[in-house]
C-alpha cells in the first residue's frame, strides 16, 4: 500500500495505473479537463456531487476520498491495484486467519442481503477489477441470494456507500465436480447449477467473490460467514472456490482450505487462478465433522 496526503497526488496515480489522459478522465466525471488538472494538483476540492461520481465511477473508497478532500486531510494507506486502504501502517498488512473468530465490535446494521441490480452490479465490478478471466452471469447471483441469503451479503459504510460483499453459490455436486474436474469454467455455470436443497450431502458452498475494501471491514464480513458455519454445524460440505490473489490463498490455507490445483501466470496474463476445496470444520472447532 502506498501512503497518500493529498487527493490530487492519488488521482494522479489512479490516472496513470490506468492509462488515462486527463480528457479521458474529465469525460469519466463528465467534467471540464481544468477541473481535473486543479483537482491534481489540490488547487480546489472536490464537490459533493463529484465526490460521489468518483466513488461509483471510479470505484475508489469513499473513506479514501472523504480522507484526502479536505482543508485538513487525514493520510491514508490505498492499494491501487486492490482497491483496498487502512488508515494505519499496522494495518495495511493482513492479519492471521484467527483474527476473524475473534470477538471484535460487530456491524450488523451496515450488512443487508444482496437484494437488487445495484448490489449486484457491486460483485461484478469487483470481479472486473480483480481480472477474473471468466465472470458469472449477475442472474446466478441474483438466484444465489434468494435461496442463501446468510452468504450473499453486502457491507455498506456509515454513509450507504458499497465497502464489501460475500458472494457464496450453493452448487450442484455434480456441477461443482465439473469445476473441480476442470471439464467447466466457472464462467458457463446458470442457474440451474444451483442447488436449493441445503440439506443435500455433500452440501456445496462455492466462495464466488469475498471482498472488503479495507481490513477492518472485511472481518465483519469473513465473522459473519463463519459465525454461518459455526451455527448450522454442516455434517458433510465442502467449500471451495477459485481465488486470484495469493493473500487470499494463504487467508483460507490457515482456515483449513487446501489448494486442488493451480494455473501459473501464462505470459500475457494478468492472474493467477488457484482452486481451493476443504471445510471449516477443524478451524472453527479444532476437529473435522
Amino acid at each position: 500500500m502506498k501512503k497518500y496526503q493529498t487527493f490530487g497526488t492519488l488521482l494522479a496515480d489512479y490516472r496513470q495505473f490506468y492509462d488515462l489522459s486527463l480528457i479521458e478522465l474529465s469525460a469519466k466525471l463528465d467534467v471540464d479537463v481544468r477541473t481535473v488538472t486543479r483537482w491534481e494538483k489540490d488547487e480546489s476540492f472536490v464537490k459533493a456531487d463529484k465526490e460521489k461520481d468518483i466513488v461509483e465511477v471510479l470505484n475508489i473508497p469513499h473513506q479514501v476520498v472523504r480522507n484526502l478532500n479536505t482543508d485538513n486531510p487525514i493520510a491514508v494507506y490505498y492499494d491501487m491495484k486492490l482497491r483496498t486502504y487502512s488508515l494505519s501502517s499496522l494495518l495495511a498488512n493482513p492479519i492471521g486467519a484467527a483474527w476473524y473468530k475473534s470477538e471484535l465490535p460487530r456491524e450488523d446494521e451496515l450488512i443487508h442481503s444482496i437484494a437488487n441490480d445495484s448490489d449486484v452490479k457491486f460483485v461484478t465490478d469487483i470481479q472486473e477489477m480483480n481480472n477474473n478471466p471468466k465472470p458469472i452471469q449477475a442472474e446466478l447471483v441474483k438466484e444465489a441470494s434468494k435461496i442463501l441469503p446468510d452468504l450473499n451479503l453486502m457491507l455498506t459504510d456509515q454513509s450507504g456507500y458499497y465497502a464489501g460483499h460475500i458472494s457464496i453459490l450453493p452448487l450442484k455436486y455434480t456441477s461443482y465436480k465439473m469445476i473441480r474436474e476442470r471439464e467447466m469454467d466457472e464462467g458457463a455455470l446458470r442457474c440451474i447449477d444451483l442447488s436449493s436443497d441445503l440439506t443435500a450431502e455433500p452440501m456445496v458452498f462455492y466462495f464466488y467473490s469475498l471482498y472488503a475494501d479495507s481490513l477492518e471491514n472485511s472481518y465483519h464480513l469473513m465473522n459473519r460467514m463463519l459465525s454461518y458455519f459455526s451455527e448450522k454445524k454442516f455434517k458433510d460440505y465442502l467449500f471451495a472456490g477459485i481465488t486470484f490473489r495469493k493473500s487470499k490463498v494463504d487467508l483460507l490455507r490457515e482456515m483449513g482450505i487446501k489448494i486442488i490445483w493451480e494455473d501459473k501466470k501464462a505470459e500475457g496474463a494478468k492472474v493467477n487462478s488457484t482452486f481451493m476445496e476443504g471445510d471449516l470444520d477443524m478451524f472453527l472447532f479444532g476437529q473435522t465433522s
